[in-house]
């Protein structure tokens, strides 16, 4: 008997989405989430002519297509074969990440969901995907799994 997959949650880092727009389809069946800050911290890079200006301006189209009517608190189908996306709104930090980090950057409010979606999942391997190595060795510190994409 064919043993059965675990989907992974991916929570992506808003340096990825500059990168890759698309990116959020790369996660095959696995759910992706998407802070909320993280669409904070895209809406200032949506003016200039740069290649990270587009993948800000498109990625935006692109949620703002995927959700249609939906609300963005409703976990959104990517497509045929593809997990869900998902936008979390923010969480409390738990004590560990209060103490280890006590200012509220949007570096941490990234790492206090991450911290709270591997609290609420775990059963479920969790990934933080950033090209911040700063924010790969603080998600690590926490015990998080954090990669590069």
């Amino acid at each position: 008997m064919p043993k059965k997959h675990n989907k992974k949650l991916f929570i992506i880092d808003t340096n990825v989405l500059l990168h890759d727009y698309k990116c959020i389809y790369n996660f095959e069946e696995n759910d992706v989430i998407i802070p909320i800050v993280v669409l904070e911290e895209l809406d200032k890079f949506k003016k200039g002519n740069d290649q990270i200006n587009f993948h800000a301006r498109e990625f935006t189209r692109e949620l703002d297509k995927l959700s249609g009517d939906m609300l963005l608190t409703a976990n959104i189908p990517l497509g045929d074969g593809l997990g869900n996306l998902h936008i979390d709104t923010g969480r409390d930090f738990s004590e560990k990440v209060s103490q280890s980090f006590p200012e509220r950057t949007a570096d941490h409010r990234i790492l206090a969901i991450a911290d709270y979606v591997c609290n609420a999942n775990k059963n479920k391997t969790v990934v933080l995907i950033t090209k911040d190595i700063n924010l790969r060795m603080k998600a690590k510190s926490l015990g998080i799994i954090a990669q590069e994409i």
